[in-house]
């Protein structure tokens, strides 16, 4: 048997998008999705220091049936920060998003492909020894080199992550 899983990226997306919603429209949003069973609710990175973090604190008791998946940023740091915000949630689980394909990886965070993958088992290694629910997403893993592809999934997968997401990034797929 097979089983849908339902991850609801509107709190994520709608700070990407530049969609201004005010504190209390973000926590309607999640008790709302939370009712109607979303098995994840993704949220947005922490780029907003206290007002995250607090956004976070606030929504994580009022959780009953979702994941709270929060997304790190790219260093140690940010995974203790991001678990440090969710960490009261009844089901917190840490979103580690990676670039693997060779114009990502070096636009985004400026590394050749040995230094991505040694970045993916140290963050997913911390995220792990936090959270026992670690998902590593691969953004443009079809534009990605599908050896690259694999290795880094192996190299989430033997270092805690529990999920691997593939992302058609650039929407070519």
């Amino acid at each position: 048997m097979r089983k849908i899983i339902i991850a609801d990226a509107t709190l994520r997306m709608a700070q990407q998008s530049q969609t201004i919603l005010s504190f209390k429209e973000k926590i309607e949003i999640a008790k709302k999705l939370d009712k109607l069973n979303a098995d994840v609710i993704e949220t947005a990175p922490i780029t907003n220091g206290k007002t995250d973090i607090l956004f976070l604190h606030t929504i994580c008791p009022l959780i009953k049936n979702s994941i709270v998946s929060c997304p790190t940023g790219l260093d140690e740091d940010s995974v203790s920060e991001a678990y440090d915000a969710i960490k009261t949630a009844l089901k917190p689980r840490l979103h580690i998003l990676v670039p693997v394909s060779t114009v990502q990886m070096e636009y985004v965070c400026h590394k050749k492909p040995k230094f991505v993958l040694e970045m993916i088992e140290t963050l997913t290694k911390k995220a792990s020894s936090l959270c026992k629910d670690v998902e590593v997403s691969l953004l443009d893993a079809t534009r990605a080199e599908k050896s690259f592809l694999y290795e880094a999934a192996a190299k989430a997968i033997e270092n805690g992550a529990k999920t691997i997401t593939l992302c058609d990034t650039a929407g070519e797929m």
